[in-house]
């Protein structure tokens, strides 16, 4: 009985205990929420984001990042500022210029600041320096894209008027001495191996290292291309000698010449022999050497996408009339 009357009022103790910390835990609490909805007067910092500078300029560097304030506000929202810091967008629109100096106000600064606070908050005290900018005036120019390709055609395909990159120019935006030193822009890398069919690719844009501070746009363009399988074919042409004078007679050995054309197989199918003129010229016999004159092609069809003479120089005879 003795050990059961021990262990009962060891039970109470402790159950004593517990109540006593229970009421404890709600007194404490309704002192904290008591005294954090007070209105109170405290420091607190905030941290600053600078945005909408003024067209054609550039914001070097941040000229602080935050600022200590002042405010009168309830107990919860300096927990608030202690848990995460308050941000205050700095707008760079509304800044005054002296020469070429760029500033903020006091008065403007802390016009901004308190705009952005609650209601419930008010701002008793900042600090009333001027906030000074460091802006640089940026300047456009317009450059040409050079692009960096290698495109290796499958046997028998060639390029259709060759690669097209869309837009040829892009808009260069930065200082001025970093934009006045540069004549072109170039691409990233494009590498087509065995191509054989019609291709268009956006390739990113590369500014050069000194470019700190400048950007392009647009910062990609398309390159592209039309690729065709081509046929061969070989024409016979005469060659005509020009410049002949009245009193001789030019004999040519041979008289007629191969020319091999490549295109396609439409274009070849509608192309005569009276359709190219090969020449040679008198005028050049007499730096010619043991009677071999050098020929031309001097037109072709510009349908073709390659004709070749298949000599480049003939014998001759000459005979006075």
């Amino acid at each position: 009985m003795i050990l059961i009357g021990e262990r009962l009022r060891t039970g109470l103790k402790k159950r004593k205990v517990k109540v006593f910390l229970l009421f404890l835990f709600f007194s404490a609490l309704a002192w904290l929420v008591n005294n954090l909805s007070q209105t109170f007067v405290s420091n607190t910092s905030f941290a600053l984001e600078y945005s909408e500078p003024p067209v054609d300029f550039l914001l070097v560097e941040t000229p602080i990042e935050s600022i200590d304030v002042r405010l009168r506000a309830v107990g919860f929202q300096f927990m608030g500022f202690e848990l995460r810091k308050q941000q205050i967008k700095v707008d760079l629109s509304k800044i005054s210029t002296k020469g070429e100096h760029y500033y903020i106000a006091p008065k403007v600064f802390r016009k901004q600041i308190t705009n952005q606070l609650s209601k419930r908050m008010e701002l008793v005290q900042m600090e009333d320096d001027t906030l000074f900018l460091n802006l640089i005036k940026l300047v456009s120019k317009q450059v040409p894209v050079r692009p960096r390709t290698n495109i290796d055609l499958a046997s028998n395909y060639m390029l259709e008027s060759g690669v097209k990159v869309v837009p040829e120019t892009v808009t260069l935006r930065g200082p001025k001495n970093e934009v006045d030193s540069i004549t072109s822009i170039r691409t990233s890398y494009l590498d087509l191996v065995n191509l054989s069919e019609d291709f268009s690719q956006e390739i990113a844009l590369v500014l050069p290292n000194n470019l700190k501070q400048s950007n392009v746009k647009p910062n990609a363009i398309t390159i592209s291309g039309s690729v065709y399988r081509f046929s061969e074919k070989v024409f016979s042409v005469p060659i005509q000698m020009i410049n002949v004078p009245d009193n001789m007679r030019v004999r040519m050995f041979p008289d007629i010449v191969d020319i091999l054309c490549q295109g396609k197989l439409t274009e070849l199918k509608s192309i005569e022999n009276t359709d190219f003129r090969v020449i040679g010229d008198y005028n050049n016999i007499s730096a010619a050497s043991q009677n071999r004159l050098p020929i031309v092609l001097d037109s072709f069809p510009s349908s073709l996408s390659k004709a070749t003479l298949q000599k480049k120089e003939i014998e001759f005879i000459l005979r006075r009339q």
